[in-house]
């Protein structure tokens, strides 16, 4: 998958972009960097209505290569350094979104799918739950 990073993209459709191929995965932004395999703790999380251009430090139209192959540390080293953006990738875990800080090493395709089993899962008990009950 590939995007173009341009004066008018704005954070909400990057990630409509990026979950029309990891619908488990997000992407923010904030206003400081953190370092590979930490959390971003500190810092101001830009909301999604922010285009992409207000908040980078390096102002250039260019894509992003996003390959289910690539490692999550990877692709937020490429926006860090090729726009001067700070981005932290989440996963779906059930009902929430967590950080994938701790497993910056795992391909987009693995956190993807490690979203995908932990909802799935969820969702598989509640159902059984259910059942029982009725």
């Amino acid at each position: 998958m590939t995007i173009k990073i341009d004066h008018r993209i704005c954070i909400r459709q990057l990630n409509k972009k990026l979950q029309a191929g990891y619908p488990f995965l997000k992407i923010e932004f904030s206003d400081r960097p953190h370092g590979e395999g930490e959390q971003t703790k500190k810092g101001h999380w830009y909301d999604i209505g922010f285009k992409l251009f207000d908040i980078a430090k390096k102002k250039e139209v260019g894509f992003v290569s996003l390959q289910p192959w690539h490692k999550v540390g990877q692709v937020e080293e490429l926006f860090k350094t090729r726009f001067g953006l700070y981005p932290q990738i989440f996963r779906r875990e059930n009902d929430k979104w967590i950080q994938t800080a701790g497993t910056d090493v795992f391909t987009l395709d693995e956190q993807n799918e490690i979203g995908k089993k932990t909802v799935e899962k969820n969702n598989g008990s509640y159902w059984i739950e259910r059942e029982i009950l009725l």
